[in-house]
């Protein structure tokens, strides 16, 4: 165990949707955080929230209640404009086969947000040292 600080802290998520028949708690009190070079998996059967706590974290939707914080910035905390450029600069999040384009190779999908991005000459270098890190070089031509 490291003593570097936590560049990921959940703290108490909740998340509560409407639904005809009440309101439904999808996360309650859910803490964890995470540590650069650390490696977390998110477990549970279908139905328990595992998307949800990817959507709150990744910032594509906002918790009922409690604090994702990156860093330095509470990004729970963030709203407009400095949401949109959070997100543009700081987050990376590579949906599920059903959300890629499928005329577009594994990297080229991860590649797409970079053509607005700021640090566009560097991006496929970086990507691939990101598959080779996650083991799936292999398939970034597929």
């Amino acid at each position: 165990m490291t003593n570097r600080p936590a560049e990921l802290a959940v703290t108490d998520l909740t998340k509560c949707y409407d639904a005809p028949t009440g309101q439904v708690t999808v996360l309650s009190g859910v803490s964890f955080s995470a540590r650069p070079g650390e490696t977390v998996a998110i477990v549970g059967p279908s139905g328990s929230g595992k998307s949800t706590l990817l959507n709150i974290v990744g910032t594509l939707d906002n918790p009922t209640a409690g604090t994702v914080r990156l860093g330095d910035i509470e990004v729970t905390a963030l709203k407009g404009n400095a949401l949109a450029d959070f997100r543009a600069t700081r987050v990376g999040f590579i949906f599920q086969d059903h959300h890629l384009l499928p005329q577009l190779t594994a990297l080229e999908n991860v590649l797409l947000p970079t053509l607005a991005g700021p640090r566009r000459k560097d991006a496929e270098q970086r990507a691939r040292a990101l598959f080779e890190r996650m083991g799936v070089l292999a398939r970034a031509a597929a």
